[in-house]
């Protein structure tokens, strides 16, 4: 029960009694968070934050990690069809290209992206050990594409010493095939795990069937064209002492390889067109990061490097084909090459003042590389772009922690990044965490965050604007949280981020521009869970979002649709000592230009043995059809069944 209601609310509900005196010492939430410099638990910091595990992951069983979040407070999600297709979220209102997004500390947001942002679509849980959602502005943190807030991700870690391994195997509706093996092995100065996982899915038609099906003569044959995913990837992660102890090593590494299909949109119509549509996708990431302590100083040093290569290739058809019989625009093949890099070398020493105040200095260098290789024709004549264009940004940060009193902690962190293009840009946050009681936590945040322009919105041939400068923005939350003991918890958090200087693409112009006018969201997020005698937990959230815009914007993120209500709820029952249930629901409602939908899954898990479980889940009930995307279809009812195994 602890444990389902600490990955719940990032809190240990059990850890402090009912009725302690403020000279009670406070025993801290086990779990650590990366929520500034250094990491720290949730009971000393005033940053909004929630935690999923890997029991939370396996537990619901969902093929796609964006599934998860989705049922988050404050997190909606935008997919442009099934398993693979891109897809990102948004926190508070504040859309993908706005989130941080780090794998192991591996920046993995797309430098080859129209804006630096991570896609979503392709990932599930095979290698992921836990997943932190930092909500608000933590620019001061992360600097650039961090306005609406950051998502940590760590892979799997040993759980035992010695040598052990985790497997698992599952098939689902789709014909979609997902396995996964993790090797562990831990002892006295290291820990190490290597993940490799492998997924194949036949998928669906990711344009609606009320969309065009240009190039087929029938025209009752309406985007019938399964769109599907096929991925491998490698991960590992190791800590290692170093001298007897003296200095720790930490390495992490990745690479995957991945190809998807997909359908076009364009004219305002997403349509099947030719069935060779799709992207090659190759991702490496690795980092090594050195700590070690001189006298009172903490001192850690650090080498980060992530590349993504995207070929996008196919056959386009003239959109503008009338929508009868037959359905048969020009068709133009393409192919588009993408490539980013991004190097980030970075120091960083802490060390206390006095016995209440932690200080952090640091600096950073990051360079940001961006190539295309574009041919292709239209009905309009050959087109082509080739260039390499990249970016520096040089960094100053520092931050204070500040403990005055046994229940009150003060955080106030400061960042100064200097881009090669625009010039520099300075960002705070300013946090405290109260607690009134042990049962009563009150926490505020004050920031400012900025996006810098990506590379493509700068430099493309033919819609970039090299006189951009970041997006800003200014974002105030206040939460108070009441804990029932280990039983149970309640929270609410309001909020409000207003953006300026907001980069947008202009359908006049076909260029990018900078608008100086402000987009805004304000909104509450309410969230809690409660265990229902000692086997059943019910957890649930509602998040009301407000989204208004002075800016008059063509297709700013700054405009996306956003759910003005979303409501989930969860519960999870042991029937006996071996059989597990669990119910969850979402409803979205009020989201311009898309029908409110609701959703509900189930799923039942069985103790084969005490190292061997069997599982099945059922996603989407009810089979609703819903978008969260204008004209891309989402998932019907779909299954999965499948066997985890410790060894």
């Amino acid at each position: 029960m602890k444990q389902t209601l600490c990955s719940v609310s990032a809190l240990a509900l059990g850890s402090l009694p009912a009725l302690a005196q403020d000279d009670t010492p406070y025993v801290l939430d086990p779990l650590v968070l990366q929520v500034g410099y250094e990491s720290t638990t949730a009971l000393r910091t005033g940053v909004t934050v929630d935690v999923i595990t890997q029991s939370d992951l396996q537990g619901r069983a969902d093929t796609r990690v964006i599934d998860i979040l989705a049922r988050q407070p404050g997190v909606s999600v935008r997919s442009n069809g099934p398993l693979g297709t891109a897809a990102g979220i948004a926190i508070r209102g504040v859309s993908q290209q706005n989130i941080a997004v780090r794998i192991d500390g591996i920046d993995v947001s797309d430098p080859s992206g129209t804006q630096v942002a991570y896609d979503f679509g392709g990932l599930t849980a095979g290698d992921i050990g836990q997943i932190e959602i930092l909500r608000g502005s933590q620019s001061a943190l992360y600097g650039s594409e961090s306005i609406g807030g950051a998502i940590n991700i760590t892979t799997k870690k040993a759980s035992r010493d010695g040598i052990s391994a985790e497997a698992f195997a599952e098939f689902g509706t789709y014909d979609t095939w997902r396995a996964g093996v993790s090797l562990f092995n831990r002892g006295e100065g290291y820990d190490s795990a290597v993940t490799l996982s492998w997924i194949t899915s036949e998928g669906f038609s990711a344009a609606d069937e009320g969309g065009l099906d240009l190039g087929t003569s029938d025209p009752t044959d309406h985007n019938d064209e399964d769109d599907g995913y096929e991925a491998r990837r490698l991960s590992y992660s190791g800590t290692y002492d170093i001298a007897q102890g003296a200095a720790t090593l930490d390495l992490s590494a990745f690479t995957e390889e991945a190809r998807y299909e997909y359908d076009e949109r364009a004219s305002g119509n997403v349509f099947d067109g030719s069935p060779d549509d799709h992207v090659d996708r190759n991702q490496t990431g690795a980092r090594a990061a050195l700590s070690f302590a001189t006298g009172r100083v903490d001192h850690e040093l650090s080498l980060g490097y992530y590349e993504i290569e995207r070929t996008l290739s196919g056959t386009t058809l003239d959109s503008s084909a009338a929508d009868t019989a037959p359905y048969n625009g020009t068709p133009y093949p393409f192919e588009f090459d993408y490539k980013g890099t991004r190097l980030t070398m970075r120091y960083q020493s802490a060390f206390d003042i006095g016995n209440h105040t932690r200080a952090v200095l640091g600096a950073e260098h990051t360079n940001e590389s961006y190539t295309d290789d574009i041919s292709g024709v239209t009905s309009f004549g050959a087109y082509g772009s080739s260039q390499d264009q990249d970016t520096d940004v040089d960094s100053l940060f520092a931050e204070i922690s500040l403990a005055p009193r046994g229940d009150l902690d003060l955080g106030l962190a400061l960042r100064h990044d200097e881009h090669s293009e625009f010039g520099g840009y300075t960002t705070g946050r300013l946090s405290a965490v109260w607690r009134a009681r042990p049962d009563l936590i009150f926490r505020g945040n004050l920031a400012n965050g900025f996006r810098a322009p990506s590379n493509y919105e700068l430099y493309d041939a033919y819609s970039g604007n090299d006189t951009l400068d970041p997006e800003t923005s200014v974002s105030v939350d206040l939460g108070v949280e009441k804990r029932f003991g280990d039983t149970g918890f309640v929270r609410a958090t309001a909020f409000w981020i207003e953006a300026r200087d907001i980069i947008d693409y202009s359908y006049t112009s076909y260029t990018y521009v900078q608008v100086d006018d402000t987009s805004t969201r304000r909104g509450l997020e309410l969230a809690g869970a409660y265990a229902l005698g000692d086997r059943v937990t019910l957890d649930g959230s509602y998040t009301w979002t407000d989204s208004f815009s002075d800016a008059d914007l063509d297709s700013s993120g700054w405009r996306l649709e956003i759910p003005e209500h979303s409501y989930a709820l969860g519960l999870t029952a042991a029937v006996t000592d071996t059989v597990a249930v669990s119910l969850s629901g979402l409803y979205e409602a009020d989201r311009s230009g898309i029908d409110d939908y609701g959703l509900l899954n189930a799923g039942v898990s069985y103790d084969i043995t005490s190292a061997a479980t069997a599982y099945l889940k059922v996603s989407n009930l009810a089979d609703e059809d819903y978008e969260t995307v204008p004209g891309y279809e989402q998932p019907g009812r779909a299954w999965t069944f499948g066997v985890r195994a410790t060894f």
